[in-house]
């Protein structure tokens, strides 16, 4: 899952984790991998890049904000802050949890404003996810029976306008 990260300075990063069988979780920033070590004792988190040193992990709101280290970060799942209130009509974005049942589009493709895109179920009903802009698919962020939370950037339209 690629997670982006915000400090205080809005300064951005992205961050893809993998949690692997033992606690255990491998992150990439900039092509580099890392492995880090998760446990919890008594209720709180702590980790460990080597195993040996442990260091508090407090999380407050784990979706939305992450404190470590006296650094505050807004944490973002699956799409980039810098794209929030400026997505407009090339950013598809869900407005509650649903699952993808099928893509209609893939990248590369032009798209008409008021063409589907993919269908989506939602509240048990299926919706036509439509493009709110003409353009070409930049990027399709899921697949066919992903389970996605409310806010994930399905899909990037190059309007032209970025």
């Amino acid at each position: 899952m690629r997670y982006y990260f915000m400090n205080q300075d809005m300064k951005e990063f992205a961050l893809d984790v993998e949690i692997h069988p033992g606690k255990v979780m491998e992150f990439t920033v900039d092509g580099a991998k890392t492995k880090l070590l998760i446990k919890n004792l008594a209720g709180k988190n702590f980790y460990s890049f080597d195993g040996v040193a442990w260091k508090k992990l407090a999380a407050l709101g784990v979706n939305e904000v992450l404190v470590s280290n006296s650094e505050v970060y807004k944490v973002f799942r699956g799409f980039k802050p810098s794209g929030l209130n400026k997505g407009g009509a090339g950013a598809l974005i869900t407005q509650m949890p649903g699952k993808v049942v099928k893509l209609m589009k893939k990248e590369g493709d032009k798209v008409t404003k008021g063409e589907t895109v993919l269908i989506l179920e939602a509240m048990k009903m299926e919706n036509e996810i439509k493009s709110g802009a003409d353009g070409t698919i930049k990027a399709i962020n899921v697949k066919e029976g992903q389970a996605l939370e409310a806010g994930f950037l399905m899909v990037e339209i190059d309007d032209g306008t970025n």
